[in-house]
């Protein structure tokens, strides 16, 4: 039933043309790129708390997708059904297993928290952010890429850690001695994840002499998950007990919070990634995630505190 679903689908994208298709992967791409955005910006501009939870479910939504994609080891629709035939250019942007969808479950923990925050308040937004979800959903599947299992799962991992989230965030708030004791059982929980990662047996399947699935490579995306979730879980802490900076500032400042926090991101990433030729694989993977973690919540924070108290020191000319 699901490879019916695809090649329903991929009727309508053969016949309205190659334009549609590129255009549909920008679009899920863009939807999936505005979502990671998201938790960040709230995080350093908007709403301090509501960020931290955003970031959490992120973090966590991300390590969830990898885990379960390393324990089913799904294959690709193409590979399970030859007639699925997705554009060149979406099939060698989705590499290894299918099952969850990452792109999906990413969409879902952004704009399904923004959903849920709305559904009372502002119920037309709420509306769109799900349709948002829905879209990003539809999408994988029109490029041929996800069944509808991988897309219905992943939506609904990001939608069940989002209440989780908020609900641990809720008690750490009331009572700031949890925080430890969160991070404690958080980081056993991904030591254990990662433990399983390296240990289990996955399939090595050939076709033309190439392998289908690299497991070190996907075992390398679970790493980098891994460290930005125990990161971002840490940090988080560090800078509530130290820095306690304030998304109360002017719109330029916010706007320079922003455009220099994912700019360094970036440049660690792809510092930590051009690393990796002389490095461990897996270590340089955990390590980037960590350093991209640390940077986003502690880091950052503490530069643009810093940096606004001495602005707010120099004296207006008259």
């Amino acid at each position: 039933m699901d490879i019916e679903i695809l090649l329903f689908l991929q009727n309508i994208r053969e016949a309205l043309g190659p334009l549609f298709s590129r255009i549909a992967a920008y679009a899920s791409d863009g939807i999936t790129a505005v979502a990671i955005v998201i938790p960040f910006v709230t995080y350093w501009c908007l709403n301090k708390r509501r960020g931290q939870v955003m970031l959490a479910v992120l973090a966590g939504s991300l390590m969830l997708n990898q885990i379960i994609k390393l324990a089913a080891a799904v294959y690709r629709p193409w590979v399970r059904d030859a007639r699925i035939n997705p554009p060149s250019f979406a099939r060698r942007s989705a590499t290894g297993y299918s099952f969850p969808s990452t792109h999906t479950q990413i969409a879902a923990t952004a704009y399904g928290d923004l959903a849920i925050e709305n559904r009372t308040s502002h119920p037309g937004r709420a509306v769109i952010y799900f349709a948002l979800i829905i879209l990003a959903g539809v999408l994988r599947m029109f490029l041929g890429v996800h069944t509808p299992q991988d897309i219905l799962v992943g939506m609904l991992s990001a939608l069940l850690m989002i209440p989780v989230c908020s609900f641990v965030f809720e008690k750490i708030s009331k009572h700031d001695e949890q925080e430890f004791v969160f991070a404690a059982v958080f980081v056993f929980a991904a030591a254990a994840a990662i433990t399983f990662a390296l240990t289990k047996n996955y399939p090595m399947d050939y076709v033309d002499g190439q392998l289908l699935v690299d497991p070190q490579e996907m075992i390398k995306d679970f790493m980098l998950s891994a460290g930005l979730s125990v990161s971002m879980i840490i940090g988080g802490i560090i800078e509530h007990r130290t820095i306690r900076f304030s998304t109360e500032c002017t719109m330029q400042r916010k706007v320079i919070r922003v455009i220099s926090g994912l700019a360094m991101i970036a440049l660690i990433y792809l510092i930590t990634k051009l690393s990796a030729s002389f490095t461990p694989v897996l270590a340089n993977a955990l390590i980037r995630g960590m350093l991209m973690g640390f940077y986003a919540v502690l880091v950052h924070p503490f530069l643009f505190t810093k940096a606004e108290e001495k602005w707010n020191s120099v004296p207006e000319k008259e």
